[in-house]
């Protein structure tokens, strides 16, 4: 059995696919929601795969890292991911910097601007929602940025400031590779072309030459290699890696423990002649990802289930929600919408005021 945990919020992911996958793998599943924990006290055998930790609060991950604890070592039980071991973003980019993998830092909204090489921008640790600026060209500009995000909602100590690593290809399209890995196999999932440096699925082109480029990617798998390595050093066993590539380096820009997976066939995206390109490439991701999931349950036997239950100081710590994070008040953006228009001329020097309180406010997270 694969037992997937993962945030109920975040659930759609893995549901989808079990959804298109009936019956042929869906058998083997069952989907766990973290806050389901508490009041669960039987525990199946079978590979666990722990997917966005991420977006824990701390009292959750205590509540999974002592449920890995508890099982680890246990006949017939394997994990996927590990709660503790499994880099998060911040983490992950900062190592592979350090190791001379990414070219590009990452450093939290707190720290020193001034030994960044411009430009920079803007990101949010834990959210998939891409870059929260534009290009950023001096300090002054980057605390400004922070003020905005505040205004907006987003938490201080969430917030990352990323040096621009410029992937911009000789035919004017930057590429966004994207790979999974399930247990041991490393498998390429997508390639998107676009013209805008933040490249979103929303934002990619199409054209026969660019999909056939992507089925080869997907087929080919030709950075299997370099991918394993990295998922090796971030200690992720399931997850999927967003990249591109520059010098012939993979530069990574994240990895996400609870990815979007996908229904396969029938998205309708794209002109409709490049469809059966674009179903077929699909198809054989879709046949590698069930032959993963095939190979680690095989990997983990069968028996009675295992009896957890946890101590009241745990459940205690997992019942508490994450603090602000550096956040406004929730009431702070919707009493200034009304006079956004009147705010706008003077919001440059006003948002920076705001970026440069945070920063002397609130210590930097490490």
């Amino acid at each position: 059995m694969i037992v997937f945990l993962v945030p109920a919020q975040g659930a759609f992911s893995v549901d989808d696919y079990l959804v298109r996958d009936q019956p042929a793998l869906a058998a083997r599943f069952r989907v766990i929601h973290y806050e389901e924990l508490p009041d669960l006290t039987d525990y199946p055998r079978g590979t666990y795969v722990l997917a966005g930790m991420d977006q824990l609060t701390a009292g959750q991950l205590g509540l999974v890292t002592e449920l890995h604890e508890r099982l680890s070592g246990v006949d017939g039980v394997g994990f996927l991911n590990h709660p503790v071991g499994s880099l998060r973003r911040f983490d992950l980019l900062r190592t592979l910097h350090q190791q001379g993998r990414n070219e590009f830092r990452a450093v939290r909204a707190g720290e020193d601007l001034r030994a960044l090489r411009y430009p920079v921008f803007l990101r949010g640790e834990r959210a998939h929602t891409g870059a929260l600026s534009a290009l950023l060209h001096s300090p002054a500009e980057v605390e400004q940025a922070i003020g905005r995000a505040l205004i907006r909602g987003q938490g201080f100590r969430d917030l990352l400031v990323v040096e621009f690593c410029s992937t911009l290809c000789p035919d004017g399209l930057y590429r966004k590779y994207s790979a999974f890995i399930v247990g041991k196999r490393v498998m390429g999932r997508s390639l998107d072309h676009g013209a805008q440096w933040m490249l979103k699925f929303s934002g990619a082109e199409y054209t026969r030459p660019l999909v056939l480029e992507e089925q080869v990617y997907v087929m080919d798998n030709p950075h299997r290699a370099q991918l394993a390595e990295i998922f090796a050093l971030a200690k992720v066993e399931y997850g999927r890696i967003d990249y591109s590539m520059k010098d012939g380096r993979v530069q990574t820009w994240e990895i996400n423990l609870n990815a979007t997976i996908g229904r396969g066939p029938g998205a309708g995206i794209g002109p409709r002649e490049l469809w059966p390109i674009r179903d077929e490439t699909r198809e054989y991701f879709f046949d590698r990802f069930r032959e993963a999931w095939a190979e680690v349950d095989r990997e983990t036997g069968s028996g009675s289930p295992v009896c957890i239950r946890f101590g009241g100081e745990t459940l205690a710590q997992a019942a508490i929600a994450d603090s602000d994070g550096g956040r406004l008040p929730a009431w702070a953006p919707a009493l200034m919408r009304p006079f956004k228009r009147w705010l706008e001329p003077l919001s440059g020097p006003v948002l920076r005021m705001l970026g440069v309180a945070a920063r002397l406010a609130q210590p930097p997270r490490r």
